[in-house]
């Protein structure tokens, strides 16, 4: 399977963290909010920002930094 970036992710599809490509301070801000890989992600929406459920929690993450969150599409 191959990964794309979150800001790419279908709409209403399960995504599933792969790689957090960034800085290491952008990679401790995701992983605080529980983006890190193997994390299961549910794509609400991309625009104007990328919003994803994560368990309980409903986050609203900047396009800019969704593109360094590698996913790969759940079935």
């Amino acid at each position: 399977m191959n990964a794309a970036s979150l800001e790419k992710a279908h709409v209403g599809g399960k995504a599933v963290v792969s790689a957090v490509v960034a800085s290491p301070q952008r990679v401790d801000k995701l992983a605080s909010l529980g983006i890190m890989p193997g994390v299961e992600l549910r794509v609400q929406q991309r625009r104007p920002v990328v919003v994803v459920s994560c368990g309980e929690m409903v986050l609203a993450i900047e396009r800019e930094l969704a593109a360094f969150i590698l996913v790969v599409m759940a079935v």
